[in-house]
């Protein structure tokens, strides 16, 4: 607990004026009345020397997640010298290929396991992403075929969701997600999932419509 300062010492031994013996002792009796309880430190969590080890929570934190490069092919509709505005090739993934085949599924982005006691689980899943738009590159500088595409994302825990993101529209994105659920003792398997909605008929087959890098998943336990 942080600590407070007191208008006067309590020595032993000294005569004091007891409205200043009174306002000395308010201040740690505030503290134990109204900082301590069962819900911020259980029951026989301090012993006579210091608080238990590990006693509030455990983090794992994992970083550097990134799209399988194999996965990841270039759009064709953007042409050489001038491939977009910005001059570079969209690379991503695109309807038609091994993982995300027409769309409408569930891709999996990272499954990672925790130990955990039993309390509450927070996740925290955090990306980089990419879609292209209809403003964002053009076919030999002039076509009606373009990409209007969305993405979403979704946790689960031991294969069951607990929680899906809205749909994401943004040309490009820091995608930030988080839940926080009762979880109990034991291992636990965290994944986090990716979506893009199913292909239409007039979709072009060479254009990347979603691609996401820089990911980090951060799992919190907190128990007592």
């Amino acid at each position: 607990m942080p600590y407070r300062f007191t208008k006067a010492d309590i020595i032993s031994g000294s005569i004091v004026q007891s409205r200043e013996f009174d306002n000395a002792l308010g201040n740690y009796v505030d503290v134990l009345n109204g900082s301590l309880d069962r819900d911020n430190i259980p029951y026989v969590g301090v012993t006579s020397a210091s608080c238990k080890s590990g006693l509030f929570q455990k983090v794992k934190i994992v970083s550097n997640l990134n799209a399988n490069d194999a996965s990841l092919l270039p759009d064709t509709n953007y042409v050489t010298p001038t491939p977009n505005r910005l001059g570079r090739l969209m690379y991503g993934f695109r309807y038609e290929d091994g993982s995300v085949g027409a769309g409408g599924g569930w891709q999996v982005a990272t499954t990672q396991t925790i130990d955990c006691e039993e309390g509450m689980l927070t996740i925290d899943w955090g990306c980089a992403e990419a879609k292209t738009q209809y403003w964002s590159y053009w076919k030999d500088h002039s076509s009606a075929v373009v990409a209007l595409k969305w993405g979403s994302w979704q946790i689960r825990i031991d294969g069951n969701s607990v929680y899906t993101g809205a749909a994401q529209f943004e040309i490009m994105q820091n995608s930030i997600h988080r839940c926080t659920i009762p979880i109990s003792k034991g291992t636990h398997s965290i994944s986090v999932h990716w979506y893009v909605p199913l292909q239409r008929d007039d979709d072009s087959q060479e254009q990347a419509i979603f691609v996401w890098w820089g990911g980090q998943l951060t799992m919190i336990n907190k128990y007592r």
